[in-house]
């Protein structure tokens, strides 16, 4: 497909983020800095400007009015972090400076203590506690406060982990919130896969290699343990753990759950750590879920980043600027496809609607990064350049 089509619908999602209202969610995921992170790279990539253009601004300077007027919610999904992250990767860019972005200094102690909080009570889940937090205080790495933070956060995930067969360790979570249920989480979202990319940038970091290198190992162990395929199953790894799944052992195709992120996050550790058997096992993996094709077997209803079209599509295309291999770019370019075809509402500027359960109104209109329309939009800006995107690192996909 060529990229004039791409950019018309970029077009078509600049034009409504432009006039989208500000809503009282700072958070990167879920809130007002996602769509922040979307213009800015609209900016550098189709404007090839390196500026903060006024509604970024406007976008910035509301988020730090709704922190001094007490919105204090820590999450890197809906929170203090997630917009923290966005300053930090600004900076990065280029497009701020490190005066800019000072008073981060002073939330540090308070994210710090909420991330605590967080993993002393179990809740490690990357969107919505002590590894958002964590993934934030990685972008900052470079301050002299933060391999403190980080260390006790790594010790406290060290502690809280159980030991199991082959060596392997295993982390506890909530499944269900709606009814408490407790069990074992493999996903990249909310589960282990995203404990196992926490450990892979702490290694890629140079921070205590031997111990997070056996830790990292000791969590792929139980991951791989978790396979459940035989053949003509859809999927490698159901949505939890074999014991926590009561029998439905075929996930979604996504990047929140099932096999595309767990294996994503596989292959990432096998070249951390040099792995040959890990990386053949990933690339197994994922050529097995560059054949599903069926939107309605996969559960696809949208093209969001999360559950979606254009998550799978960024997915591939990422694999593909890293290993070459040649299925993953025309994988890449038929879930493209698929998103561009997505695009079909006429009442909403962009085109794009999320899907909801019928009980949360169906499909709705979206602004947001994980789910709606900057998302969508920042998977198809990174098809405009032929480099490596590092957006994507608030995903643990880089």
């Amino acid at each position: 497909m060529s990229s004039s089509k791409y950019i018309q619908v970029i077009e078509n999602i600049h034009k409504e983020l432009m006039t989208s209202e500000l809503s009282e969610n700072i958070g990167l995921h879920a809130g007002n800095s996602g769509v922040a992170l979307f213009l800015a790279y609209y900016d550098r990539i189709v404007l090839q400007k390196n500026e903060i253009i006024p509604k970024v601004m406007d976008i910035l300077e509301h988020n730090i009015k709704q922190i001094n007027s007490g919105s204090n919610l820590h999450t890197i999904c809906d929170g203090i972090s997630g917009f923290g992250w966005l300053c930090e990767h600004l900076r990065k860019l280029r497009m701020l400076n490190r005066e800019d972005i000072e008073f981060l200094d002073d939330l540090d102690p308070f994210l710090y203590k909420r991330m605590m909080i967080d993993i002393r009570h179990g809740n490690y889940d990357f969107l919505h506690g002590a590894l958002g937090v964590g993934t934030y205080f990685l972008s900052r790495f470079d301050n002299k406060a933060i391999p403190k933070y980080l260390e006790e956060l790594l010790t406290e995930l060290e502690k809280s982990g159980e030991p199991c067969e082959n060596d392997a360790v295993k982390w506890l979570s909530v499944l269900k919130y709606e009814t408490g249920e407790k069990g074992y989480n493999i996903s990249l979202s909310h589960g282990m896969a995203s404990i196992a990319a926490f450990f892979i940038k702490l290694h890629q970091l140079n921070f205590e290699t031997e111990r997070v290198g056996k830790l990292l190992t000791q969590t792929i162990t139980f991951i791989l343990d978790q396979i459940t395929y035989t053949e003509g199953s859809e999927s490698y790894f159901p949505s939890y753990s074999k014991e926590s799944n009561a029998g439905n052992f075929n996930s979604r195709l996504g990047w929140c759950y099932g096999d595309l992120g767990i294996a994503h996050v596989l292959w990432q550790a096998a070249v951390s750590l040099k792995n040959k058997e890990w990386e053949d096992t990933a690339i197994q993996i994922l050529l097995h879920n560059s054949k599903r094709r069926d939107l309605q077997k996969n559960n696809i209803m949208d093209a969001g980043l999360c559950h979606g079209s254009a998550g799978v599509a960024h997915i591939f295309w990422n694999l593909y600027l890293n290993t070459r291999v040649q299925k993953f770019q025309e994988t890449t370019d038929y879930w493209l496809n698929i998103t561009i075809q997505m695009a079909k509402y006429t009442d909403v500027a962009a085109g794009f609607k999320a899907w909801r359960t019928e009980k949360l109104g169906g499909f709705v209109k979206l602004d947001s990064f994980l789910e709606g329309i900057s998302g969508i939009g920042l998977v198809l800006l990174s098809h405009l350049q032929s480099d490596k995107t590092v957006w994507d690192e608030c995903l643990m996909l880089s």
